[in-house]
């Protein structure tokens, strides 16, 4: 192997210290962005899952009548998206047996 010429020593540094200033300025704080825009997406579908529990919860304690039925409404009121998207699979594929 050749030694290397002073210039390619040269080179080499200015190559390694912008390279180096290079991932510094790409990666700065990229962990604070990422923290930033991933809690901004999801705050919507929490607050549709609450209104729909809300609207389950009052169409189920409109019929309940005793404590039973207040428990089992306020229990279908919480399952209530896994009952609907099942209804929806089960008419869209039909029953699977």
């Amino acid at each position: 192997m050749a030694a290397k010429s002073t210039k390619d020593k040269e080179f080499e540094k200015e190559f390694e210290k912008n390279f180096e200033r290079y991932i510094k300025s790409k990666f700065e704080g990229w962990d604070k962005k990422s923290k930033k825009n991933n809690a901004s997406t999801h705050s919507s579908g929490g607050a549709l899952y609450f209104v729909g529990f809300v609207g389950a919860l009052v169409y189920w304690m409109q019929a309940a009548v005793g404590f039973g039925a207040v428990l089992t409404g306020f229990l279908k009121a919480l399952a209530w998206p896994a009952y609907v998207v099942y209804k929806l699979l089960e008419n869209f594929y039909g029953v699977v047996l």
